[in-house]
């Protein structure tokens, strides 16, 4: 694996119970890896009934549909947001009384959570029919999440190893890699004959 980018399989994900224990969390990964607080968290949540999101103030969260018929979310002081398609997304406060109503059955969503001063800079759909490169800001870090199919990605610029045009990643279904950016791009395929569905968040870490 090169150095600035860590590749996180869907099976090995950690599951954990929300702090309010009204659902269950699988963890991808969070800086730093052990304690109770922490720097940024990436999971993914397990939304079996309607009901209250846990509070966590001093965070930027984003969640996004991942999975299922979608939820309206119910934010105090920023009404109520529809996401009933895969990788739609929301953006509030942690420390934000937050809800969800479940449209339509279970649903599974990804979850970001960011500590001030850090911030969650650009939350993007993209639909991989074909190659495509995707910049990645020096200095930030940057979240493919595969929501449907599965890609291929490398790294692009001069000061790559060769061996990592070699070996590129394979992310199947919601399969995750963190990129650690250092100014340069990275080409992303589709990795069979349907077209890909990725979800790229860029953050700041604190």
């Amino acid at each position: 694996m090169i150095e600035h980018a860590r590749y996180f399989p869907r099976e090995a994900y950690t599951p954990m119970p929300w702090r309010n224990g009204a659902g269950i969390t699988r963890e991808i990964a969070r800086e730093p890896a052990q304690g109770e607080s922490f720097a940024w968290r990436l999971s993914l949540a397990s939304l079996q009934v309607s009901g209250p999101f846990s509070s966590y103030t001093g965070y930027a969260r984003c969640v996004a549909l991942v999975d299922g018929r979608g939820f309206r979310l119910h934010v105090a002081g920023a009404g109520a947001k529809t996401l009933c398609a895969r990788g739609e997304h929301a953006i509030f406060a942690g420390a934000a009384e937050a809800s969800c109503e479940l449209l339509d059955g279970p649903c599974t969503d990804l979850s970001l959570m960011v500590h001030d001063p850090g911030t969650i800079d650009r939350v993007t759909r993209l639909d991989i029919s074909a190659e495509q490169s995707v910049g990645v800001p020096s200095g930030k870090l940057q979240v493919l999440f595969v929501l449907h199919g599965a890609i291929e990605c490398r790294p692009l610029g001069p000061y790559i190893p060769a061996a990592s045009y070699a070996h590129p990643f394979r992310l199947n279904v919601n399969d995750t890699l963190l990129i650690h950016g250092r100014g340069h791009s990275w080409s992303i395929g589709r990795a069979t004959g349907e077209v890909a569905e990725l979800l790229v968040i860029a953050f700041a870490s604190p």
